[in-house]
């Protein structure tokens, strides 16, 4: 009942909480304006702020992020940059300077970003729009104004602005070509005020002098004009008549100025606030908008100062009921949203509370179906509780038959073994055999005991797990009898230099095991002990026992190649194998150790880490109390500890290869290089192989590889399994490098699998044998694959136009032939190119270049070199009129009689003869 509820709650109300939380309708600004001003200490520019402000009033969905440069350029790029880095949607900029601002501006347009340009310019041409007043006509109409008062004759001092900025070059260009027009207008001085008070007061200090005589005095904005006002007053000076630019409406400012006879006159410089941000709004909108918008502009003098202070005192009047009617209209909208949520709420819950109604209803109406569906699923899951049941019946027959199966097998695999055994035993006991011949006797019978303790430990394993393996323990003293275990790997520690050793600090540690199962868990650990650790490293027997002599605990401890984690984790599961080509085994060794130390009420651990070693331990009852009656032994036997069953396991230590049969010198057309890690395997091929070709063969892919660049040899068999670097790695290393691309490469696993033939072949791989296989097929495979790349070489002989393209070459044997005959067509001209030029260009030793080129062109280098030389000297002699002698040295020859001998040795004829008889033909 609550499940069914919760799911209707779910389905009704939460489509109602989304359409009341949905419907609000949305708040707060959509589009970031980023606004950088060059400065804002100034009337004019605090007015260009204000008329944004106000523009925005118009525009909620836009939120205008400013930032005041304070006249400093670098601090305005280090501002754009924050801006840009803050996601805004549009960039308006009002330049300190033209020239260091032109990259960020054009970073910015780069990006994406429209980029409006408000009244000064930058030097680029990467921005979206400008807006700003036209600066030139500003000039123009003051010098206008000047010479109307002045009658076109006086003494006139220009101030001008930050130098660089676009106001300052524009106005003042304006300025001067007007008083072109007026040669009776004479400009004494042009002082710099960087549009400040303070630099313009220090600048007519400077030009005192000039000052004295200036009639006129042309700032180019109010504020610097008020500054020389003032200058002019404190010296005395009532003559000199002011004009500024600017014309803000504040006190102190152009109009106010103007209307106190301060200045003269004033230029009314529009800020452009209003109409950046309308401009703006059109581009966020999707609208065309044009790149360039002047301002129109007006001079304020005396004759109409009193009807513009009227109308921009009306117009800020207009301006502060509309910002205080926008202030109201925001209250009553925050008021209006906050009355329609709560209807909202209110509406959303009658509804809510209508449906859980209805819900109810249906609820209690369903409740009856869905009890009796219940009841039908009750009955289902017991009618499948029986049927699982019956079938886990059933699967448990068909395992114990299958485990039935095998174990009467591996019964039967005994006998044939021991047929196989007797003869061989038999055999190896005649004083007639060949050296050889004991050699594979001797292998033979080393992997049929192999073979025979596989399937001992399967029958163990069988008979434990069955229940009819009957334990009979007995107290032993643990030392002594792991001294006599010892005793069998002394030989293998000696031989390999391994620190081997029992380290027990307490004297007569005692345990109770059973000498006839225990004694397989210590060969099987040590073997795998010895089997993993390299020459001169350690395995260690540490025997402790707990001070209530309630526990033995022995520890076997080596530094060898150690196990990974995935390895480590299944280390004791019947039949794993690891993926890590170091520890492929039966997967039975290890779970059988496990099943008779648990049989022993003991346990067994393990720790290791990848190239750090391995540590067993293992804990053994150090009473007789775990044990039944019936498992304690009752009458002492003594046994040899060594027994015949168990020199198993330390002849896979012991099975020193045969050693090699010095071969007769004699020399093979062909070599091959044999990878392999199986001991016997590995001396057993090469020594078959030996008779038909020259053999190199290493234990490991590493070796194998150093070899293999070290001799280039004709053909390589490498096998998949090995320890470290598998076949497949050897074989992706040989493809990928030009020194042995070239050469065919059998693979050998007795994985016969589909996946790994395939994956084989995606690598390159020319040929797949698996194991066990024939020897004669394997001969045949050689013998085949080098017969192939003999035909291949007079392919590449046969055919040179069109050797490099050949579809049964590789395609890094290709890229070699393509770049070797590159180089000598490209140095045919000189005559101290050789061998050693070539071997540095292609970055391999001479013997590589020599096989190499003998794999695929079946030529020597030197003798390719000349070739190439002859042939370019006959296509000479018949096309072009050099002389014989001009033609020796054009094809790298060190003397025309050089070239005479090769050529004619060649083609069985002089260069002349052979030129005289082409001519005739």
């Amino acid at each position: 009942m609550p499940a069914v509820l919760k799911r209707y709650l779910c389905l009704i109300v939460l489509p109602l909480l989304m359409y009341a939380a949905g419907c609000r309708p949305e708040t707060g600004p959509k589009y970031r304006i980023g606004f950088s001003q060059c400065t804002g200490n100034d009337d004019w520019r605090r007015n260009m702020l204000t008329e944004m402000k106000r523009e925005l009033f118009y525009h909620p969905e836009m939120q205008l992020l400013y930032r005041d440069a304070e006249s400093d350029s670098k601090r305005q790029v280090q501002q754009i940059q924050e801006l840009l880095a803050g996601k805004i949607d549009i960039l308006v900029v009002s330049p300190n300077e033209a020239a260091p601002l032109a990259p960020v501006i054009a970073a910015a347009y780069g990006k994406g970003i429209p980029v409006i340009i408000l009244d000064r310019k930058a030097a680029t041409d990467s921005f979206t729009a400008y807006i700003g007043g036209d600066n030139y006509n500003i000039g123009k109409l003051a010098a206008e104004y000047i010479a109307a008062r002045l009658n076109g004759h006086g003494r006139i001092i220009e101030v001008t602005g930050l130098r660089g900025s676009s106001p300052t070059v524009e106005r003042h260009q304006g300025f001067r070509d007007a008083l072109a027009h007026y040669p009776g207008l004479k400009v004494i001085a042009t002082l710099e005020g960087s549009w400040v008070a303070e630099k313009t007061r220090e600048a007519a200090a400077r030009n005192d002098s000039a000052v004295q005589q200036a009639d006129v005095i042309f700032a180019q904005n109010d504020v610097m004009a008020y500054s020389m006002y003032r200058y002019c007053r404190e010296k005395g000076l009532t003559h000199t008549r002011f004009i500024g630019v600017d014309a803000s409406p504040y006190p102190d400012a152009g109009i106010d100025l103007v209307s106190r006879h301060v200045l003269s006159a004033s230029l009314l410089y529009p800020s452009g606030g209003k109409e950046a941000i309308s401009m703006a709004a059109d581009i966020l909108a999707g609208k065309k908008v044009p790149r360039n918008t002047l301002l129109q502009t007006v001079l304020i003098d005396s004759s109409n100062v009193k009807l513009m202070r009227l109308q921009i005192d009306k117009i800020q009047a207009q301006h502060q009921e509309i910002e205080k009617q926008q202030s109201l209209l925001q209250e009553q909208l925050s008021l209006y949203q906050d009355q329609q949520h709560l209807l909202r709420i209110v509406v959303t819950t009658l509804g809510i509370a209508f449906l859980l109604g209805i819900v109810l209803i249906f609820i209690l109406r369903t409740n009856r179906r869905i009890n009796q569906q219940l009841k039908q699923q009750r009955d289902e899951i017991l009618q499948q509780r029986d049927q699982l049941v019956e079938m886990t019946a059933r699967a448990q027959e068909a395992t114990e038959a299958k485990f039935t199966f095998f174990t009467n097998l591996s019964h039967e695999f005994r006998t044939p073994l021991t047929l196989i055994q007797a003869p061989l035993e038999n055999l190896m006991g005649s004083r007639q055999l060949s050296s050889p011949q004991k050699q594979q006797l001797e292998l033979m019978r080393r992997n049929v005991i192999h073979l025979m303790r596989l399937v001992n430990q399967l029958l163990e394993f069988r008979r434990i797990e069955s229940g009819k393996l009957q334990l009979k323990v007995s107290e032993n003293d643990l030392p002594a009898f792991m001294l006599d275990i010892m005793e069998a790997y002394k030989g293998i520690a000696v031989k390999k230099h391994i620190d081997f050793r029992l380290i027990s600090r307490q004297p007569g540690i005692k345990a109770w095991f059973d000498q006839h199962l225990f004694d397989r868990v210590l060969y099987n650990l040590l073997s795998n002990a010895f089997k993993f650790t390299s020459d001169y490293g350690k395995v260690h027997i540490y025997l402790e026992q707990a001070t209530t002599e309630q526990e033995a605990v022995i520890r076997i401890e080596d530094d060898g190649s150690g196990m990974d984690e995935n390895t480590l984790a299944h280390a004791f599961e019947l039949f794993y194998q690891s993926r890590n080509n170091e520890h492929k085994g039966t997967g039975i060794g290890l779970a059988l150790t496990r099943e008779i130390i648990s049989l022993h009420h003991g346990s067994i651990t393990v720790k290791s880490s990848k190239g750090a070693g391995t540590t067993f331990s293992i804990t053994l009852p150090g009473t007789s109390v775990p044990f039944a009656p019936e498992e304690i032994q009752q009458e002492d036997e003594h046994m040899n500890v060594i027994n015949h069953s168990l020199h198993s396991y330390t002849d896979d230590l012991n099975d020193t290869p045969a050693e090699e049969l010095p071969l007769t010198v004699q020399a093979h057309p062909h070599s091959v290089l044999l990878i392999e890690d199986h001991p016997d395997l590995n001396h057993f091929l090469a020594d078959f192989l030996s008779g038909q070709y020259e053999v190199f063969h290493a234990g490991n892919g590493a070796d194998g590889l150093k070899l293999a660049f070290e001799h280039v040899p004709d053909l390589i068999l490498c096998d998949i399994m090995m320890p470290g670097m598998d076949g497949i790695q050897v074989l992706e290393t040989l493809k990928k490098d030009i020194r042995t691309s070239h050469i065919p490469v059998i693979l050998l696993s007795a994985n016969s699998s589909e996946e790994q033939r395939i994956k084989g072949m995606q690598h390159n791989a020319d040929a797949y044998i698996s194991k066990p296989f024939h020897l004669k097929y394997l001969a045949e495979s050689i013998s085949s694959m080098l017969n192939n790349r003999a035909l291949l070489k007079d392919h590449y002989i046969a055919e040179p136009e069109t050797r490099v393209h050949s579809t049964q070459s590789s395609k890094p044997d290709r890229k070699f032939v393509n770049d070797f005959t590159a180089i000598v067509e490209a140095n045919l001209g000189n005559d101290q190119f050789g061998v050693e030029d070539i071997c540095q260009q292609l970055a391999i030793s001479k013997m590589q270049l020599y096989r190499k080129v003998k794999q695929l062109l079946n030529c020597n280098v030197n003798d390719y070199i000349l070739d190439a030389r002859v042939k370019k000297g006959r296509y000479l002699l018949v096309n072009s009129t050099l002389s014989v002698a001009e033609i020796a040295y054009e094809c790298g020859f060190s003397s025309p009689a050089y070239f005479s001998t090769v050529f004619k040795a060649r083609t069985q004829q002089t260069p002349k003869a052979f030129r005289d008889k082409k001519s005739e033909g």
